[in-house]
């Protein structure tokens, strides 16, 4: 895996990138810009090793920092597109983008899902592999067979709630802060695996979040026609797995934490399904469009 490349934030990032590509061995070499560890961590053991570097801007303005997220990638991406630079590209988490109606920078490639952890547990190959590793069979079963769900549907239905009521309060109450509503034992019972959409609603009522307002209703009942991929956060999906795993109810295994959920998904993905994925795929376009720049080894 080749090391990524850590660049000063300044005027001249297009020239640091060009004295970069000075050697004769990084000549041809693309850049891929992405938003933070997890995605270097994913991206990093994926991407053409002699081909393509994962670039990370450093802002000496905080503390030598890495600067990193979505506004990070977007204002490097759009600060190379005005240059004459080219082999370049970004990946990022679509997030609420098709809510916003966003527009999208030339040379950004982004998730068909919210972020990259709900593009690995979408797939069905990733998940049976992820209950294999943490979850108990017999429980497994037991629970879906009760109540007539498979756990990949349930794990919607739990997290979709809190994604809706984020939206809420990013579009009307931003200044709120709610905190991990799905953390909550009241809302989220550890032992039962279920929601307690009462328990929801009169928390977030108190945090003054008013969700029977006419603006309020307005704007969850515009969420109904969009796929639940797209509105669930990754991180919220995996803390809420973590719960099910270790507290009886798809296992007792201490070792499902967040993190290591997390971690394991990342790796359980092979080439066959992950290149079946509209974001490989438009990486694909993008080489055939920037030759002899790329990203992906076909």
């Amino acid at each position: 895996m080749t090391s990524p490349l850590y660049v000063p934030d300044q005027a001249g990032l297009d020239a640091e990138l060009i004295m970069f590509r000075d050697s004769p061995e990084n000549k041809n070499c693309s850049f891929l810009f992405v938003e933070g560890e997890s995605d270097e961590k994913f991206w990093g053991s994926r991407v053409n090793e002699e081909g393509c570097c994962i670039v990370f801007v450093v802002s000496f303005t905080e503390n030598n920092k890495k600067q990193t997220g979505k506004t990070a990638v977007n204002k490097n991406i759009r600060t190379l597109n005005k240059s004459k630079l080219d082999g370049f590209i970004g990946i990022l988490d679509a997030d609420y983008d098709i809510l916003l109606n966003l527009p999208r920078e030339n040379n950004i490639c982004v998730t068909e899902t919210h972020d990259l952890e709900t593009l690995l547990l979408k797939s069905p190959f990733v998940f049976r592999k992820l209950l294999s590793e943490f979850g108990d069979s017999q429980l497994i079963a037991a629970f879906e067979s009760k109540n007539q769900t498979t756990i990949h549907n349930h794990l919607i239905d739990l997290t979709l709630p809190f994604a809706r009521i984020k939206w809420l309060k990013q579009s009307l109450y931003s200044s709120v802060n709610l905190g991990d509503l799905h953390k909550h034992n009241n809302i989220l019972p550890p032992d039962q695996w279920c929601l307690n959409q009462e328990q929801l609603n009169e928390t977030v009522c108190k945090k003054e979040i008013d969700i029977t307002s006419q603006k309020s209703q307005g704007l969850l009942q515009g969420l109904d026609d969009i796929d639940p991929w797209l509105l669930c956060n990754g991180h919220t999906m995996v803390d809420i797995l973590s719960i099910g795993f270790q507290k009886g109810v798809l296992g007792e295994n201490q070792t499902a934490t967040s993190d290591n959920i997390a971690s394991y998904i990342r790796g359980a993905i092979d080439k066959s399904n992950l290149y079946q994925i509209e974001l490989c795929q438009s990486l694909v376009n993008w080489q055939n469009n920037h030759m002899p720049y790329k990203v992906l080894t076909l």
